[in-house]
This record gives C-alpha cells, structure tokens and sequence, in this order.
C-alpha cells in the first residue's frame, strides 16, 4: 500500500481537468489545479487571513484570473445548486464540527454538478489528535453514497472518496 496520496495525484484521481472547481481549506491544491490542470478555482476558507497569505502564491504564480479566493464556510455554502463542475476537500473536513460534517457532505454535493472529492486521514496519518477529531472513514463514504457512486483509494496516511453524482 502507498504511503500517502498527495494533491496532484487527488487531481488526476477525480479527472480534474479543465473543469470549475470549488477548493476547501486554503492550501497548494488551488495553485496545482489552476497551474497544472487548467481549473477555474473558487477557494475557500473560514478566515481572512488565510485567504491573504494565499494570495500571495496566487500572484506569484501569476494565476490571478485562474483562482478567486472568498470567505466562505463548506457548512452553508453561498453558491447555486451545480455551480461547479465538482468540489474539492484536501484534509479539511477534520477541522469541522462533529455535529456539522453532514452538512458539509450535502453543501458539497449540492454545489456540484459532477462529483466531490474529498481527501482525509487515516488514523495512522493523523497529525493532529490533540486539536481535532478524527474523521469516521466508514462514515464519510457511506455518507457520500447517499448522493451517488463512491470510488475510494487508499494509502497508508490519506484516503480519497470520489462521489460520482447521480
């Protein structure tokens, strides 16, 4: 089994090319999927300050046009029903709530015309047991089968679900 599954690799996995996505949790994701996919990327994260310090990399990387970064929070989304191609969440969804991460799933799915793609740890990669809870693997892909066909991959540290709407 791989050690991990990395971003670039989450990208090729959900076939994120050329497509509108919406990224959640400020990270690298953004600038791969612009830069090296060709995505329209909407990021957002809770805080202001997050969203400045990756606006940074935006310019750096010369992707101004490529990626919009936007306070938002994945448990109330702002966006129409299918507003993007699909969604994307690189190990955030640990740092939401117990009580809302169903939320989040459905905000997800509903936003998305094609599918979610969510990345998250194992309990052997976890790097944060003192600050968050751990995300319930089984939990998240039975969840995400309520909205369509789940395709899971697996690695020693990270697991990515892709939910294929119905």
């Amino acid at each position: 089994m791989k050690e991990n599954i990395y971003r670039k690799e989450l990208l090729e996995l959900g076939n994120l090319r050329n497509k509108k996505i919406l990224d959640v949790g400020v990270g690298e994701l953004a600038i791969i999927a612009a830069r090296d996919f060709d995505c329209d990327v909407t990021t957002i994260d809770l805080t202001k300050e997050k969203l400045d310090s990756q606006r940074y990399d935006v310019i750096n990387n010369k992707l101004e046009g490529k990626i919009k970064l936007e306070i938002g929070d994945a448990t109330k989304l702002k966006y129409k029903d299918k507003s993007f191609d699909a969604s994307v969440s690189y190990g955030a969804l640990h740092h939401v709530s117990l009580n809302k991460r169903n939320n989040f799933i459905s905000e997800l799915c509903r936003v998305s015309r094609e599918k979610v793609v969510i990345a998250e740890f194992t309990e052997k990669g976890f790097p944060h047991k003192d600050e968050y809870e751990t995300v319930d693997l089984e939990w998240l892909g039975n969840e995400l089968e309520k909205y369509g066909k789940v395709e899971k991959h697996e690695s020693i540290k990270k697991n990515i679900y892709i939910c294929f709407k119905d």
